[in-house]
């Protein structure tokens, strides 16, 4: 025993805090089309007519918004567990790996994964940043679920 800290496999290198917020950023635009469409498929309206003044009230369908969280989290556990990364990541050439063997993570990791990024970003995304100053490059959400984001060297 070497006492080494497990690491991404020959040929491949840690991916840092920028080329990650890229692929966040690649990323947030399906989402956001995501988003808007679900809001615009789940607001109601409501217009009245007095007179010759029309008033609409528009309501926000609660079952739509969480129906958008549900295919938000399905959206990254199908990315990061069967095709190894999301759409942002694949566009920036990094791959999610387990960081016990180096290989495509199974549904349950990419779901504690999924949990993690959720908790990481409760106390203003400090553990998705944490990957900035981490020396493997990983965001809490990484160290909950035994990963590593990387990509070839």
């Amino acid at each position: 025993m070497t006492g080494r800290r497990p690491g991404p496999a020959p040929g491949l290198q840690y991916a840092g805090f920028w080329i990650r917020l890229v692929a966040s950023l690649v990323d947030i635009i399906p989402i956001a089309v995501l988003g808007t469409v679900s809001r615009l498929v789940g607001v109601t309206s409501a217009c009245t007519t007095a007179g010759s003044v029309t008033s609409c009230s528009y309501q926000v369908n609660g079952v739509s918004l969480l129906s958008v969280g549900a295919i938000l989290a399905l959206y990254w556990i199908v990315s990061w567990s069967l095709l190894g990364a999301s759409l942002g990541q694949k566009l920036c050439g990094l791959h999610v790996v387990n960081a016990a063997n180096g290989q495509t993570i199974g549904i349950g990791r990419a779901v504690l994964r999924y949990v993690g990024f959720v908790l990481s970003t409760i106390p203003c995304d400090i553990g998705l940043i944490w990957a900035a100053f981490d020396s493997q490059k990983q965001g809490w959400h990484d160290k909950i679920a035994g990963t590593f984001v990387v990509r070839r060297g």
